[in-house]
């Protein structure tokens, strides 16, 4: 077989493919290493912020449900101040002076005085 520079060629290009093959089969699997490495990376990092997030929206909703306990039991609170207002004001209206209070039972026991005689009439 004499090697003539066509027959020299062939050889050598047939045996640039292979290496060509190779080192490209080489560099896209790099690649594809590379991004597969690049999305497990950011993967990871949105379940990590996935996690935070989730447990920040427990942690809100708890406060949510404590904030709205506090404003019922505020609101509960000045039910209760309301009625007291509404009572003292009556008890203030009825008793202002010591002079007041006496006429208002000297009233009361006039009317009782006045229904015990028609009770006394009623029962003759």
């Amino acid at each position: 077989m004499s090697c003539t520079k066509k027959n020299y060629n062939k050889f050598l290009l047939f045996k640039a493919i292979p290496y060509f093959c190779v080192h490209f089969f080489e560099e896209m699997t790099n690649k594809y290493e590379e991004s597969i490495a690049a999305f497990e990376q950011k993967l990871r990092k949105l379940m990590s912020e996935y996690r935070l997030l989730r447990e920040e929206n427990t942690r809100l909703k708890d406060d949510l449900n404590r904030k709205h306990n506090d404003l019922m039991l505020a609101h509960k609170d000045v039910l209760t101040l309301q009625e007291d207002y509404e009572q003292l004001r009556i008890a203030r209206n009825l008793a202002s002076t010591e002079d007041e209070r006496n006429e208002a039972k000297q009233s009361i026991t006039k009317l009782i005085r006045e229904i015990d005689k028609c009770l006394a009439l009623l029962n003759d």
